[in-house]
């Protein structure tokens, strides 16, 4: 999954918006460094102005939160509201995918960016599958995403052993379900000893210093 070394702000409007994204560029400007715009909703009042017309205001004491910002267009005063988000990593969409997709490393990158509510798990974006039509740009949402199913119980693994410069390969057996990201409990083939460590793609489980 590709890395965007960026903080990228978005409003979250039905289309492109000019207004929106203007508003948003304004208030990303001053809000504190965690915080990020996740959503402008822009009155129909405010249709037809030039972008560069446009002042905005932002809130006196800016949290997390939906609040409204005062814009000033043409001399005349404007409330409009506005989501703040703190800023996360989020999967994000390269291009527009229909529903039923399942998602590889060339159709998401990760972004720093704010997000209101709960983003799909970085470590089980890929394989994934896409629940509706999504488009470009879009950052992934836990409810986007049907969930590769876990590994039963019972089922074979290789294991990596990683301690500092000691680096051993295994296999074992999963003591529990577990899907990629989740932290999982083996049974070692060679000694069966039981360790946990964290499943860093399907089948693959890693014990130590995840890297």
């Amino acid at each position: 999954m590709r890395i965007a070394l960026f903080i990228m702000c978005f409003a979250s409007v039905a289309a492109a918006d000019p207004i929106g994204d203007a508003i948003t560029t304004q208030l990303d400007a001053v809000l504190p460094k965690e915080l990020g715009v996740s959503q402008v909703f822009v009155p129909k009042a405010l249709d037809g102005f030039a972008p560069d017309a446009i002042r905005v205001e932002a809130p006196l004491e800016p949290r997390v939160g939906r609040p409204s910002v005062k814009v000033i267009a043409h001399h005349r005063t404007y409330w409009v509201p506005v989501t703040l988000s703190r800023l996360v990593d989020v999967a994000t969409l390269v291009h527009a995918v229909a529903a039923g997709t399942v998602l590889t490393d060339d159709d998401v990158e990760v972004q720093h960016r704010a997000f209101a509510g709960i983003p799909a798990p970085l470590a089980q974006v890929i394989g994934a599958t896409v629940i509706e039509d999504l488009d470009a740009g879009t950052a992934l949402g836990a409810h986007d995403l049907a969930l590769q199913p876990p590994m039963p119980r019972g089922s074979h693994v290789d294991v990596e052993i990683v301690r500092g410069g000691l680096h051993i390969k295994g296999s074992g057996v999963l003591e529990l379900a577990a899907r990629t990201g989740d932290i999982a409990t083996v049974r070692l083939a060679f000694n069966q000893t039981i360790v946990r460590g964290t499943m860093v793609s399907t089948g693959v489980v890693v014990v130590g210093d995840v890297q």
